[in-house]
Parts: structure tokens; sequence; C-alpha cells
């Protein structure tokens, strides 16, 4: 059963974290270079560039939680609606989630390297999942899903850190299995391919 990522408490949020790294490590971990840069057309992404994007776009999350949590921070009007962060909230995480059939253009501070990345690109990535893990965790005590932020990335738009939340962990997963097709596709280095490749 698909998992409803628009329900997720916490503790679940943490482990949908930790079980990303841990399936990002076994899927692509022992892929070489070659691998993980290789695609099938220029404006399809390779398996770096999906994982690079998820440690940009995380870490710009990651900071928009952080300054609103931050007294000295000023509220928006967006934020201070009654009812609509709510509804932005459930639009994101199911618009971002792995099962969305609708292509998004990523955020243009959020966008992968057009070069070649590193081999170590797994590694960094499951080095940041640690990284974001252990500065929600240090946020517990606070009331996460009463507390509205303004998207990093559309200023008319606002959700619940909660939701915000669970909007990284939906959206990693969306580029995960992305990055699961790109090793799929014909012609990939070293694997023989069984399906097609992924738009951005």
């Amino acid at each position: 059963m698909p998992t409803n990522f628009a329900t997720l408490s916490l503790s679940e949020i943490y482990a949908e974290i930790d079980a990303v790294s841990r399936d990002a490590q076994e899927t692509f971990g022992g892929l070489t270079a070659l691998q993980l840069n290789w695609t099938s057309a220029p404006s399809r992404w390779s398996v770096a560039q999906c994982f690079d994007h998820l440690i940009r776009i995380n870490g710009q999350m990651l900071d928009g939680i952080v300054r609103t949590l931050d007294p000295a921070t000023p509220k928006r009007l967006v934020q201070r609606v009654p009812g609509l962060p709510r509804v932005f909230g459930r639009i994101m995480i199911r618009s971002l989630s792995p099962t969305a059939t609708r292509t998004l253009t990523a955020p243009t501070s959020a966008r992968p390297s057009t070069s070649d990345l590193g081999g170590d690109v797994i590694v960094r990535f499951v080095e940041a999942q640690a990284s974001i893990s252990e500065r929600l965790r240090s946020f517990e005590n606070r009331p996460l899903a009463e507390t509205t932020m303004v998207s990093p990335f559309a200023s008319v738009v606002a959700y619940s850190i909660l939701d915000a939340c669970r909007i990284i962990v939906a959206h990693e997963r969306r580029h995960f299995e992305q990055a699961r097709r790109v090793t799929q596709t014909p012609g990939f280095p070293g694997e023989r391919g069984t399906g097609n490749g992924e738009p951005k």
C-alpha cells in the first residue's frame, strides 16, 4: 500500500528519512561515477542530479523552518489566513508525492548541477539526511503542526512546519523512484534497461 505522506507523524517522518537513506545507499551506493551521471537525453536528469537536487532543496526547506521558528522573523499575511496553510500543505504533499503524475519544474535555486557530479553524491545525500534528522529532532518540543511557514520557493504559499516535513519525505521518494527508473532505461551503462527515462 502506498504511503499516505499527508498523515505521517514526526516519528514516522524520522523513520522515512532513515529508510530513504538506507534505500539510496543500497540501490545506488555501488554505482560508478559514470553510471551516476548517465542520462538518456539532455532534458532528463541523471541519478546524481536527482540526489543533488534533493540535497539542495532539502537544505533550503530546513533553512525556511529554522527562520520560521526564530521569534524575530515577522509573520506574513498568508501564514495567518485561517485554513489556507492546511490546504496548501495537502496540495503540495499530493503534488510532490511519488504517485503524482504531473511533471513539475524545479525551483531555479534548487536545480541540480549541469556538470558531472562526483561519485560521492550518494554519500553526501546520506550525510545530509542525518543532518536533517538531527535538526528536526531538536525541534520536537515546538508546536510544528500549529506553526506555519512560507514556502522558500513561493511567497504566496504557506503550510505548517509539520507539513513541510511531510513534503520533504514525499519529495524524496518521488526522486528516488525517478532515479531508479534511470537505471532501468535502455542504454544505462552496465545494465540492461527495461523502462523509459523520466522527464524533469
